[in-house]
């Protein structure tokens, strides 16, 4: 799977999932710009019995917990406005991660495992790297090669990974995006 934008998460074991939400809105916000005010990106927290069709939007970033993170979701709006390609990659042995999971199932996006070996392919291609991540994994930052494999061949990070409490994550986007 090669998304539009992908979005790198390296993790410590028991992540919080809405810590992970929190970065991964903050990362969102930091790195991809839209030249057009009235297409901001966009935050929809959906309340228990409410329509779908019609969420409660907030920008994205204006708040880190949304009212009822639970039910937390990008809105479909804002996928169109982004391609409605973006996933969620890391690495294969955090496939037990409850936190990433449900970070994935809060945000209505795929989460995508990859195998050590197509992050270490794109090892050479990193802004950042920590000595602890590179000595028990061998590529210096999950987060960011997650989001290379995830975005393909020739993609490019947008930034350095964002880094809370035991949580790393980054973004890409994909060669496609670059052409005229």
């Amino acid at each position: 799977m090669s998304a539009r934008y992908a979005i790198g998460i390296g993790a410590r074991s028991g992540v919080d999932a809405q810590e992970a939400v929190a970065l991964i809105q903050k990362v969102c916000e930091s790195y991809v710009r839209d030249p057009s005010p009235a297409r901001g990106r966009r935050w929809a927290s959906r309340e228990r019995g409410s329509d779908e069709g019609s969420p409660s939007r907030r920008r994205l970033g204006a708040d880190p917990h949304p009212t009822s993170l639970r039910e937390a979701t990008f809105s479909h709006e804002w996928e169109k406005e982004w391609g409605g390609e973006i996933a969620l990659f890391t690495i294969e042995s955090k496939r037990g991660e409850k936190g990433l999971h449900d970070a994935a199932r809060l945000l209505n996006l795929p989460l995508v495992f990859l195998p050590l070996d197509t992050l270490l392919a794109r090892k050479g291609e990193l802004l950042t790297r920590s000595p602890r991540v590179e000595a028990l994994t061998g590529v210096g930052s999950v987060a960011e090669a997650a989001a290379l494999v995830g975005a393909g061949a020739g993609s490019r990070l947008l930034g350095p990974r964002l880094a809370s409490a035991g949580l790393t994550c980054a973004i890409a986007r994909n060669a496609l995006e670059e052409a005229p």
